[in-house]
């Protein structure tokens, strides 16, 4: 027999995208055509995931008759009860096999695997997931070894109960390629996870193994014989089909018009006043940078804080403090992290910092939703004293914590996000050490601290001052 899958990965939230891949769906689909969801379809950060619970991901998903899908790191950093919540909107099973609570029981509505019947063929699908613990754990989840969980499914379910198994993985080529050396009897993988452009036959170990570039740029097209008698793959050809500008499908604009309103309206819901404007910047010190870098000082009990503004898209424009509006001007997903760092990497740091070139360089990066890289802010308790017209990077005369000289090889308690800790833009930063991230995402921080007035204030107060010689 011959059957048709269809497939997309790392959609992040792109449903404009979704809606011209809806329209490909429609033309390419036939009786027996399968059509899956290999993981990251949501954006951590995105106005209608966040309001929806992530819904809007499973009602599109719905809308084009999916088969099955498998949760990605996007998903899964969002929490039990929006996995839960996605589970319970999917009109279809959502496979994950090495996801558990902390204390090691299965999610509400999350499978280890589903049996797919297609005519006479019966396709064992089982979905897995890459195992960002350090993350998960925040949220109280545990991804356990991948290719361990995998076998332990294979082994659980009797094989006289299926013909062929698909893996829905979002795992990254990498991991895909191990699991089709490692884990006898799987026929095909559908992944996710590294973006990765299969744009051709390929097989690891006789296993055929797909992924359809990321961002709603492609839709993945696997065509399949299947020998029923002989219970193998007689034949394969893959392709990718860009998406391009094919006609957005209307029910699926539709959709996404009906839960982005649905979610604006819920995250318009006022919090509270707060009693000042405060200013942004990507190339001087400002109001708002400051308040998020004590913010970060204060909630991680740190030695000083430090923040690129860049994190920050605008000033804090009204005196109205809603979730959209945090999310307007802080929409990177990046967590709060305690690091320890040694001063000279600090103020090699910090000279960085006062130069154009760091200010305004691309702040690409994972996690980072913002446009420049933008300067570094410090905690109220850190003066830089600089000389403007000195040579780039040695403009900094001397730098005090709690009025105490910095010193070059004392380590010092860092507040900042994993993403100046992984080095991003800032490469000193990466030299940190004992690491410790929290759940929050630094959104929160600002809800947190806007609305204390003492950190109002205090943000006003200047950290870089002007010394010349």
């Amino acid at each position: 027999m011959k059957f048709k899958i269809l497939y997309i990965n790392d959609l992040h939230g792109r449903y404009e995208e979704f809606a011209k891949i809806a329209s490909i769906i429609h033309k390419l689909k036939d009786i027996n055509t399968l059509f899956f969801d290999a993981g990251d379809n949501v954006d951590l950060t995105g106005i209608e995931t966040i309001g929806t619970n992530g819904k809007i991901s499973s009602e599109m998903l719905n809308e084009v008759g999916c088969v099955a899908r498998v949760l990605g790191h996007c998903e899964g950093f969002l929490g039990k009860e929006v996995i839960e919540s996605i589970c319970k909107s999917s009109n279809f099973p959502v496979v994950t096999c090495n996801i558990y609570d902390i204390k090691g029981k299965k999610l509400k509505g999350l499978e280890d695997y589903t049996i797919f019947t297609l005519g006479y063929l019966r396709i064992l699908i089982i979905g897995v997931t890459v195992a960002y613990n350090e993350f998960y754990n925040l949220v109280n989840l545990l991804v356990k070894d991948p290719i361990a969980e995998v076998k332990r499914v294979i082994s659980e379910v009797n094989r006289n109960d299926y013909d062929l198994v698909l893996v829905l993985s979002h795992l990254g080529f990498n991991l895909d390629q191990e699991l089709a050396k490692t884990i006898e009897n799987i026929d095909v993988i559908i992944g996710g996870h590294s973006h990765t452009a299969i744009d051709k036959n390929y097989s690891e170990n006789g296993v055929i193994i797909c992924q359809a570039n990321h961002h709603g740029k492609c839709i993945g097209e696997l065509m399949v014989t299947y020998d029923l008698k002989q219970k193998e793959i007689q034949s394969f050809q893959n392709r990718l089909i860009p998406v391009g500008n094919n006609i957005p499908n209307h029910k699926i604009k539709q959709l996404i018009l009906r839960n982005y309103d649905i979610a604006q309206k819920r995250l318009a819901r006022p919090l509270y006043l707060i009693e000042r404007l405060l200013t942004h910047s990507f190339t001087e010190e400002s109001e708002l940078g400051n308040l998020l870098a004590d913010g970060l000082k204060d909630f991680l009990n740190a030695e000083l804080g430090i923040i690129n503004s860049g994190v920050l898209n605008h000033s804090l424009e009204q005196p109205v403090v809603t979730k959209l509006v945090l999310h307007g001007i802080c929409p990177s997903p990046l967590n709060p992290t305690l690091i320890e760092l040694k001063g000279g990497d600090i103020i090699s740091t910090l000279e960085q910092s006062l130069l154009p070139e760091y200010q305004m360089k691309d702040g690409t990066g994972r996690g980072f939703k913002g446009t420049w890289l933008g300067n570094v802010q410090v905690s109220s308790n850190v003066r830089i004293f600089y000389d403007p017209d000195e040579e780039p990077l040695s403009k900094i005369k001397t730098i005090t914590i709690d009025g105490k000289l910095i010193k070059n090889d004392k380590w010092y308690k860092v507040a900042t996000s994993n993403y100046l800790q992984r080095g991003m833009g800032y490469s000193a930063l990466g030299k940190c050490r004992n690491e410790k991230y929290k759940a929050e995402m630094l959104e929160n921080i600002l809800m947190i601290y806007l609305k204390k007035k003492k950190f109002i204030r205090q943000a006003t107060v200047k950290r870089f001052l002007q010394q010349v010689s």
